[in-house]
């Protein structure tokens, strides 16, 4: 519809406009004796309506030099019409008594004529001016909208890419751990590391998956990390689902990140400590709740990782306004809170 816009607006000017200015005008007189002239000014008054749309205008939004070059086109139309303007109209003679009335008549029809020509310029150079102008605006809407668009989508791809190496090392630090220890579980542990890597090969380049897809990826790393964790680390993972729930899409590798942060600074080797992983859908929103202890001392809190960061940026440009995402933290503990709007 955008791209027929442009056409239907000169189909408005060459059915509507065009033949309502001819009303007004006593075109059957003109026609009688001055054809050539008629088809020389409503083709000049067409000619008129493109170069203003299609040049002066799309000229006036450049640099200096085309809005100088816009603005001699303007004059030199200008000059153009007051040259057809001053054109002598021939109209049958009339018979007066005093040749006075006749000199008189011919000057009232000339002025006439005149200010018809000036009328219809006007008329069409405002109108074509005003279709210039909006198309003008509405292109270059349209134009930042593209730009803006492309920049998220690199943006995208940039956090997206980032989000592999993270998982990767993250990973690979929990197979190396189990090597090191000659545990008799790092055989099934890398059986599920080349499982996730087959979903995020699979997946992690997707605008979108399902919900039911995404979380069982989860419950594939969980599981791969509870082969470096001992009998005091307890991770309780609960899914709250329904069958028309499983099918809602959501970004692929969205959630994986707060599991990850939990699994990396709640766990501990001397104490025990207890990891709750919950998702639930009402009303197709998405709650998705990760708490896990604070392991590390008060005042020797690590920095923030591009993990979370990443999580922030690739929620805002994929569901600005739809989502809701909360931290709570306490001497103790740590829970993270997300309320994302997967339809509506």
């Amino acid at each position: 519809m955008n791209r027929r816009l442009p056409l239907l607006i000169d189909l408005l000017f060459c059915i509507v406009l065009m033949p309502f200015m001819i009303y007004l005008l006593p075109l059957d007189r003109w026609l009688e004796n001055n054809t050539g002239f008629v088809v020389l000014l409503f083709g000049w008054l067409f000619l008129v309506y493109l170069i203003n749309r299609n040049v002066c205008v799309p000229f006036f939004f450049k640099d200096k030099r085309h809005v100088l070059c816009s603005l001699a086109i303007f004059f030199l139309m200008v000059l153009l019409t007051y040259a057809l303007s001053t054109y002598q109209l021939d109209f049958p003679r009339e018979h007066f008594r005093h040749p006075r009335l006749e000199l008189g008549m011919n000057k009232a029809r000339f002025k006439m004529n005149q200010q018809a020509v000036w009328f219809l310029f006007m008329v069409v150079s405002s109108f074509s001016l005003a279709v210039g102008l909006l198309n003008e605006l509405f292109r270059q809407s349209m134009e930042k909208q593209l730009i803006e668009f492309e920049k998220k989508k690199a943006e995208l791809a940039l956090y997206k890419a980032q989000i592999n190496p993270h998982f990767l090392f993250n990973t690979l630090n929990t197979l190396y751990g189990l090597l090191l220890m000659g545990s008799d579980r790092t055989i099934q542990a890398f059986t599920d590391f080349i499982g996730l890597m087959k979903y995020m090969y699979a997946n992690g380049v997707k605008d979108k998956v399902s919900l039911e897809t995404e979380l069982e990826y989860i419950r594939q790393y969980i599981e791969l990390q509870k082969h470096r964790l001992n009998e005091l680390t307890h991770v309780s993972f609960s899914c709250l689902l329904s069958e028309a729930d499983k099918q809602l899409e959501i970004a692929p590798m969205l959630l994986i990140t707060f599991v990850e942060n939990a699994f990396k600074h709640g766990v501990s080797s001397r104490s025990e400590n207890h990891i709750y992983i919950r998702a639930e859908v009402e009303n197709k929103q998405l709650l998705f709740q990760v708490e896990n202890p604070l392991v590390q001392k008060l005042g020797n809190q690590p920095r923030k990782g591009i993990g979370l960061e990443n999580c922030r940026k690739r929620l805002e440009l994929l569901y600005a306004g739809k989502y809701q995402l909360t931290e709570e933290k306490s001497e103790h503990t740590f829970k993270i809170i997300l309320q994302i709007k997967l339809a509506e």
